[in-house]
């Protein structure tokens, strides 16, 4: 096997691992916050000490520590709404709102960078939010967590339209080190004025400790560095091709694993091709430009 097809399959294993991400926040018992506290933690931990022993731990002016850590709030915002909304309705449905983030994309990029607004992104946004009415209409039951899930979709395209600037002039593991952890001292800080950072933050029982370290090291940190490595070395539409089958995995890991549970009606699963299609179309449509 050469080292192409060594890397695609890589990439397609990783993009499963993050689709594991949602099986993993509904075998988590406790509440998204503190989730969240404890995921961007022992990742951002991890990653510290990845790049320690490499000795790659680059030092970082104070504007950028300052953007870095601005966009690590966007990171717990974006994680915080994802996983309440897999609490409040289920996986199929957090990742398949999740799976709009390109549309915001598509109007966030004009207005950071000064472009005119492509029609082809305004035909794709058009698609993508006849899918979410398709799917907002067959059940009143998932309405909130649809809700929490377009919210996690806004802030992940903002934390990815950021990254990309930050990306051209710093090294991705060195700038998701300080996302991470900026993300978590910003989350404790919330629980400790909300009188949060007591006993039940510490003491969580053995299986969830369990999942939360598998979020943290193999979903988190081990991800995104195997994802980086292959982004080196494959071309970015592959790449984005490929991570467009995210909700797929997802969907159907969540089926296989939660059952009935996560078995929805016709018309849900109507609207979700539409927008992953969609998705799709729109990455399709950016390499012809």
């Amino acid at each position: 096997m050469d080292s192409r097809a060594k890397n695609i399959l890589l990439m397609h294993f990783v993009i499963l691992i993050f689709g594991f991400t949602g099986i993993l926040g509904k075998l988590i018992t406790i509440e998204a916050i503190p989730l969240v506290f404890w995921r961007t933690l022992i990742g951002g931990g991890a990653i510290y000490v990845w790049l320690k022993v490499r000795r790659k731990v680059s030092k970082k002016s104070t504007s950028d520590l300052l953007k870095m850590g601005g966009i690590g709030l966007l990171v717990a915002i974006h994680w915080i709404t994802f996983f309440a909304s897999i609490k409040i309705s289920n996986v199929s449905v957090a990742l398949t709102m999740l799976a709009t983030s390109p549309m915001f994309i598509g109007f966030l990029e004009p207005l950071i960078f000064k472009r005119k607004i492509d029609w082809r992104e305004l035909t794709v946004a058009g698609v993508v939010l006849v899918g979410v009415g398709t799917i907002f209409s067959f059940d009143t039951t998932y309405h909130e967590g649809m809700i929490l899930g377009i919210i996690s979709a806004f802030f992940a395209s903002l934390f990815a339209t950021f990254n990309g600037v930050l990306i051209k002039t710093h090294d991705a593991s060195n700038i998701s080190l300080v996302e991470l952890l900026s993300a978590s001292a910003a989350i404790f800080i919330l629980l400790f004025f909300t009188g949060e950072v007591n006993g039940d933050l510490f003491v969580l029982s053995g299986q969830d400790w369990f999942w939360i370290t598998i979020l943290a090291l193999v979903a988190t940190s081990f991800a995104f560095i195997a994802f980086t490595s292959v982004m080196k070395v494959l071309t970015p539409f592959t790449t984005s091709v490929a991570i467009n089958l995210e909700p797929i995995y997802s969907i159907i890991l969540a089926v296989i694993i939660f059952g009935d549970e996560e078995i929805m009606g016709t018309r849900f699963y109507i609207g979700a091709s539409i927008i992953i299609c969609a998705v799709m179309l729109n990455t399709i449509l950016k390499r012809q430009t």
